[in-house]
């Protein structure tokens, strides 16, 4: 039977420095039985308790998503300019799920103050930065974060950062697995083999694939 996804929320938050665009990455502690040792955008599971301030489930994704990012790097968010940007969904099979909420917004300066537990460290830098830390396998990402960080590589500030995602419609994204024994292969929509789970099809690729524990986002039209 397949497993229920969680609700959740995530919240990146992007900067313009001297040095170019920015966001924020946290480390999950090693302890933590899901993405352990992972360097992830803030967010976590919504309470019950975000509902009683949002009536529309996008709305009480926001409330959870702040609320997240207070608790975990002690940075507090106003509401007021989230953009939602998409939604992924942890594939069938997997022992835990989860229907995440994606949204962006400008971060500021004030001090990042992990809470040890969750979260036992953190970085601003480039996208390109984390993008190279991964490759070079000194940190450890899940496919939602390579693809949105990605995304953000090619934005040079905050506002190309908001035209980007204002300029397309938010996905909702549940990775199909690849029929391929050989290669862990995660393809989206748009992937030419996104309904027949096969990845030898000729055409489009929008798809991540693990390797030596780096994952890789190929998206264009061959």
């Amino acid at each position: 039977m397949k497993k229920e996804a969680k609700r959740a929320a995530t919240l990146v938050l992007v900067k313009d420095s001297d040095e170019g665009l920015q966001t924020l990455l946290l480390r999950r502690h090693k302890q933590l039985k899901v993405g352990s040792g992972s360097w992830v955008f803030p967010g976590g599971a919504i309470d019950p308790e975000d509902g009683l301030l949002g009536e529309q489930e996008q709305h009480t994704a926001m409330v959870a998503a702040l609320r997240e990012t207070q608790e975990e790097a002690g940075l507090d968010v106003p509401l007021a300019g989230l953009q939602f940007l998409s939604h992924w969904t942890t594939p069938s099979g997997y022992p835990f799920r989860f229907a995440t909420w994606f949204f962006v917004t400008e971060g500021s300066d004030a001090p990042v103050k992990v809470d040890g537990e969750e979260m036992d460290d953190f970085l601003w830098a480039s996208p390109a930065h984390f993008l190279r830390c991964h490759e070079a396998r000194q940190m450890l990402m899940l496919p939602p974060t390579v693809v949105t960080l990605c995304e953000l590589a090619a934005c040079e500030n905050v506002a190309a950062v908001r035209a980007f995602y204002a300029n397309r419609e938010a996905p909702f994204i549940e990775p199909v697995k690849a029929n391929n024994p050989a290669l862990t292969c995660m393809m989206y929509p748009g992937d030419a083999g996104f309904e027949s789970a096969d990845d030898s099809l000729p055409g489009p690729k929008n798809r991540c694939y693990l390797d030596n524990d780096v994952w890789r986002y190929v998206c264009g039209p061959e």
